[in-house]
């Protein structure tokens, strides 16, 4: 994009002052660096995916000797890129990884060695991007928020080089800026279902098309094969590009049952046959048994990658996957108290499966917060017609997506009449400390608490506690 005309001074200006504050060797926090990115959207638009390759270029095409493995789907790609990661560094490999959102703190995104990088590399790689930005065609280019997040990180792996860089994308893929790089070893395409409809499509099919725009030529794809609508648009597009194509669906996995061990440790349990092995009792560190799919789809790109010469055992599988700890998903930040992150219908479902599974003695309390951008009302319809949970406790999320809470109200109480539910007592607040305080206090010794709906819900929370 030419944003000569676009681009508005105070964000040049706004850049000069930091760079000039970088090199005085000023102290800014990274908070700064966060609130100036915050600001970014306001200022430009979504650049075209030539644009992106141009800017890629004039860095040096970082990404030319990287082996990038290219994650994208609806649900489960976050954690994909997390068990694979920690497969590849139980065979003795240097990782690096790149994801979204964060929840707490913006470096959260960037990863290596399984360890968020530092303040300190986070704001060097940053005032680098900077100056980049400035001497790229005269200041007149300026990434979208996503779109500098992202050359950050091929500035940072090029910098800090690792052997391997698991890479998400953010909420496409065929027009996403990570799709930029042309020459993955690998792409994965995780569970396909209805998110950011406004962007991708309406169908499965469309929104499938989008996510499998990360296949390249020749380079291999792992997907997960759940709705036959997506699995025929992805093997279509892996046809076309000449790649070969592996599916993993849900009947090779099986057993899947959360145990607890004489240590109280708790963790999911399941077998799982591969496209080359029989895995007998995998184990991940989870509450989530929905995490066992997503375990699978890390277990068969790792068994690809062991085609293309990478050298990871059974042993590397197994340890892999339990050391693996991938936060908001069923995670248990206090006892008794668990956040995940389910955000979309897909999510919810599987949410409330693992609700289920989560025995009490006490009662099942919800704490519950979404952004307008979702299916927030079909999610209600949904999480009340389950009847799982005794009392819910709705909010309203520190963020301008948030639902309001006189939105959040009438759809709840739309749904208790549609469907003649009685006896759920609900609560609303303007605010989740106010909410977390609540639920705190009125909780019972036996009672179990739960927090869906987002991970700016989840990422709050886990601030707090």
């Amino acid at each position: 994009m030419n944003i000569g005309v676009n681009m508005c001074n105070e964000l040049i200006s706004k850049t000069e002052e930091l760079i000039r504050r970088f090199d005085s060797n000023e102290k800014i926090d990274i908070k700064e660096c966060e609130e100036f990115l915050n600001e970014v959207p306001g200022f430009t638009d979504k650049h075209t995916i030539e644009d992106t390759r141009d800017f890629l270029e004039f860095l040096g095409n970082p990404d030319k000797n990287m082996k990038i493995v290219h994650v994208a789907g609806t649900n489960g790609k976050g954690s994909v890129c997390c068990y694979l990661s920690n497969i590849l560094m139980k065979a003795g490999y240097s990782v690096g990884m790149f994801t979204s959102p964060h929840l707490t703190k913006i470096n959260e995104r960037f990863c290596i060695e399984g360890k968020v990088v530092s303040d300190g590399v986070f704001k060097e790689v940053f005032a680098e991007l900077l100056k980049r930005i400035m001497e790229y065609k005269n200041g007149e280019y300026f990434p979208t928020y996503f779109e500098f997040l992202f050359f950050e990180a091929m500035i940072l792996y090029d910098v800090y080089p690792v052997d391997y860089f698991i890479m998400e994308t953010g909420l496409g893929g065929r027009l996403d800026a990570t799709n930029s790089v042309e020459e993955p070893i690998l792409s994965v395409i995780t569970e396909i279902g209805f998110d950011h409809m406004q962007y991708l499509g309406d169908t499965i099919g469309e929104i499938a098309g989008e996510k499998a725009g990360i296949i390249k030529k020749g380079v291999p794809v792992v997907f997960f094969d759940k709705r036959k609508e997506a699995s025929e648009v992805i093997k279509s597009k892996a046809l076309e590009m000449d790649s070969r194509v592996i599916s993993v669906d849900g009947k090779s996995i099986t057993d899947v049952k959360l145990v607890q061990d004489e240590a109280s440790n708790k963790y999911v349990a399941f077998s799982y046959n591969s496209l080359y092995d029989n895995y007998i009792d995998l184990k991940i560190t989870t509450e989530a048994v929905y995490q066992a799919e997503n375990a699978a789809l890390a277990v068969t790109s790792a068994e690809i990658l062991r085609d293309k010469g990478v050298d990871i055992s059974e042993l590397d599988i197994r340890e892999g996957l339990m050391s693996a700890r991938w936060e908001a998903r069923m995670e248990e930040v206090r006892p008794g108290i668990y956040v995940d992150g389910a955000h979309n219908m897909d999510g919810i479902d599987a949410f409330i499966q693992c609700a289920t599974a989560i025995s009490s003695e006490g009662r099942k309390l919800l704490l519950f917060g979404m952004v307008d951008d979702k299916q927030y009302e079909d999610i209600i319809d949904r999480i009340l017609t389950s009847g799982e949970f005794d009392a819910i406790f709705v909010t309203v999320l520190k963020t301008e997506r948030s639902v309001s809470v006189s939105d959040l109200k009438s759809a709840f109480e739309s749904s208790k009449e549609r469907h003649n539910i009685i006896g759920i007592p609900i609560k609303y607040y303007s605010n989740v400390r106010d909410a977390v305080t609540d639920i705190i206090t009125v909780r019972k010794s036996k009672d179990v608490v739960f927090a869906a709906g987002s991970l700016y819900l989840a990422g709050q929370i886990k601030t707090m506690l």
